[in-house]
C-alpha cells in the first residue's frame, strides 16, 4: 500500500474533550492501586514522598511535551519525533517496546478495576419478599469485564469514547476531591514516620512504579491528528490536565498515608477506601471506591486511544504491517491496531494475581521502564528539534528558549536513566527482560528494511520526512 492511499481520520475533538482524555488517562487506577501493594512490599510511609518526588521527572517530560506537541501535532506523535529527529531505528523501537509493556499496563489497569469493584462484594440486593446476591467472584473475571468492553468502545470512533470520558473524569474528580479535603484534616503527622521501614529500596521502586500515571499527560501527543487546532491546543491540553492530574494524584496519597497508619491497610484490597472509612461515612467510602473503579475504567479507554495511534503511524511509515493504519470507513477508528492492542491481554488475564507470575507491582514495574525509555525519547528529540526543523522550533505555539530546552533535554535523559539504573538493582530480571527484548528488536528491524530494499523501496528515507498531512499541520522547512 502506497503511502497516499492511507486514509486520515477525520474526527476531531476540542480542548476540553482532549482534556478530559487526558486526565482521565493519567489521574489512573495507579493512585488508588498501589499504594497499599508498595507498602505491603516495605516502602512504608515513604510512598507519600515517592508520590511527591515524581513530579520532578514530570517536569521535565511536561516541558518536553509542549515544545513537541506544539512544533509537530501528528497522530503517533511519539513515534514521529524518535523517527525523524532521532533515527529511523529509534522510532520503531518505540512502539516495539511499547506494546507488549501495554499488554501488562491493561492488565494492571484491570486488576485495580477488579479490586475496587470487590470492595462492594458480595452484595445483596433485594428484590421483594427475596434478595438477590451478586458473589464477589474471582479477580480474572472482573478484570475482563474492565478491559473488554472497552475494546470494542474504541471500535467507535474518538469522539464517541470522548463522550463517556466527560462523565466518567467529573465523577473521578468528585470522588478524589471527597477523599482529600476531609482527609487532609485527619492527618496525623506520626503516621510518615518510620519514612523508611525498609531501607531506600522499596522507596525507589515506589517513585518509579508511581510514575506511571505521571506520564498519562502525553495523550495529546498521539492523538494530534484528531484535535482541533492542535498547534495551539496540545500544549494547552498538556498544561491544563497536569495541573488538575498532579494536584490530585499527589494529594490522594499523601492524605491516604497521613489518615491512617500503613501496617492497617499494607496489602489491603481497595486499600484507598479502606483508609476512607475511617473519616468518611460508608456512603463516602463507596464514592471513592467508585471513583478508583472509573479511573480504571477511563485508563483503559484511552489506552486503547493513545497506544493505538503509535500502532497506526508507525503502520503508515510500513516498518510495521501495513495493515495496521487501516482506519474504518465508517466510524473513523483504526480498529486493526486497537486490536493488536486489546486483544492479548486477554489472554494474559489468567497469569495475573497477587501470587501469580504477573503481581501488581511487577506490571507496573514493567511499564514505567517502558514509558521511562519513552521519556528518554523525547528528550533528544526536543534536543534536536531546533537543528532537524528549525522553522518548526521558533515559530512553535509553545516555544522553550533553548537554554531552557537544553536543560530540559538533558533532565529529560537523566532522571529517567538514573531512575532505570536503580530499579536494576531492585528487578534485575524485569529490566533486564526488556534491554533483551529491545536488542531482539535490531533484526526484525533489519529484516523489515532489507525486505523493502529487494522491492526498491527505501523504508530509512521514508521515516525521516513528515507526511503531506503533517507538513500542512504548522510551519515547515521543506
Amino acid at each position: 500500500m502506497a503511502q497516499a492511499e492511507f486514509k486520515i481520520i477525520d474526527q476531531k475533538v476540542g480542548l476540553l474533550g482532549a482534556t478530559a482524555l487526558t486526565v482521565g488517562n493519567a489521574v489512573a487506577i495507579t493512585m488508588f492501586l498501589l499504594p497499599a501493594h508498595l507498602l505491603a512490599d516495605g516502602a512504608g510511609p515513604s510512598i507519600a514522598l515517592a508520590a511527591a518526588v515524581t513530579a520532578v521527572p514530570t517536569v521535565f517530560s511536561i516541558l518536553l511535551m509542549l515544545q513537541l506537541g506544539g512544533a509537530m501535532p501528528a497522530a503517533g506523535g511519539g513515534y514521529v519525533y524518535a523517527s525523524r529527529l532521532i533515527s529511523p531505528f529509534w522510532g520503531f523501537v518505540l512502539p516495539w517496546v511499547s506494546i507488549p509493556a501495554v499488554w501488562l499496563g491493561i492488565v494492571y489497569t484491570g486488576y485495580g478495576f477488579a479490586e475496587y469493584v470487590r470492595f462492594f462484594l458480595p452484595l445483596e440486593v433485594p428484590l421483594g419478599v427475596a434478595a438477590l446476591t451478586v458473589p464477589a467472584l474471582s479477580i480474572e473475571f472482573w478484570i475482563l469485564v474492565g478491559i473488554v468492553p472497552f475494546l470494542f468502545l474504541n471500535l467507535l470512533g474518538i469522539r464517541f469514547v470522548t463522550g463517556i470520558q466527560f462523565a466518567l473524569v467529573a465523577v473521578i474528580i468528585f470522588g478524589m476531591l471527597l477523599f482529600i479535603v476531609p482527609g487532609a484534616a485527619t492527618i496525623d503527622t506520626a503516621n510518615y514516620t518510620p519514612m523508611f521501614p525498609e531501607g531506600y529500596g522499596p522507596f525507589i521502586v515506589a517513585v518509579i512504579s508511581l510514575f506511571i500515571g505521571m506520564y498519562g499527560f502525553g495523550l495529546a501527543l498521539n492523538i494530534g491528528e484528531e484535535i482541533e487546532d492542535p498547534i495551539k491546543n496540545i500544549p494547552r491540553v498538556i498544561a491544563l490536565s497536569t495541573v488538575i492530574g498532579v494536584s490530585l494524584m499527589v494529594g490522594a496519597v499523601v492524605v491516604a498515608v497521613g489518615a491512617l497508619e500503613w501496617t492497617e491497610w499494607a496489602g489491603s484490597e481497595a486499600g484507598i477506601s479502606v483508609v476512607a472509612l475511617e473519616f468518611l461515612p460508608w456512603w463516602g467510602a463507596a464514592v471513592v471506591a467508585l471513583a478508583a473503579i472509573v479511573g480504571a475504567l477511563t485508563t483503559i479507554n484511552t489506552i486503547y486511544v493513545n497506544f493505538s495511534r503509535l500502532v497506526m503511524r508507525a503502520a503508515r511509515d510500513e516498518i510495521f504491517p501495513t495493515s495496521l493504519a487501516s482506519v474504518h470507513d465508517r466510524f473513523d477508528s483504526p480498529n486493526r491496531a486497537i486490536l493488536l492492542i486489546g486483544v492479548p491481554p486477554v489472554f494474559l488475564v489468567p497469569l495475573t494475581g497477587p501470587e501469580s507470575v504477573l503481581d501488581p507491582v511487577v506490571m507496573s514495574i514493567v511499564l514505567s521502564l517502558a514509558l521511562l525509555l519513552s521519556i528518554v525519547f523525547l528528550a533528544i528529540s526536543a534536543y534536536r528539534l531546533p537543528k532537524v526543523f528549525p522553522q518548526r522550533y521558533e515559530h512553535s505555539f509553545y516555544r522553550l528558549p533553548r537554554p531552557l530546552l537544553y536543560f530540559a533535554a538533558a533532565g529529560g535523559v537523566a532522571v529517567p536513566t538514573v531512575f532505570w539504573m536503580l530499579l536494576m538493582t531492585e528487578h534485575p530480571y524485569v529490566g533486564a527482560g526488556i534491554l533483551a527484548w529491545l536488542v531482539l528488536g535490531y533484526p526484525v528491524y533489519r529484516y523489515r528494511v532489507y525486505r523493502y530494499d529487494e522491492r526498491g523501496i527505501d523504508l530509512r528515507s521514508r521515516m525521516k520526512f513528515l507526511h503531506d498531512h503533517e507538513k500542512d499541520a504548522a510551519a515547515t522547512d521543506e
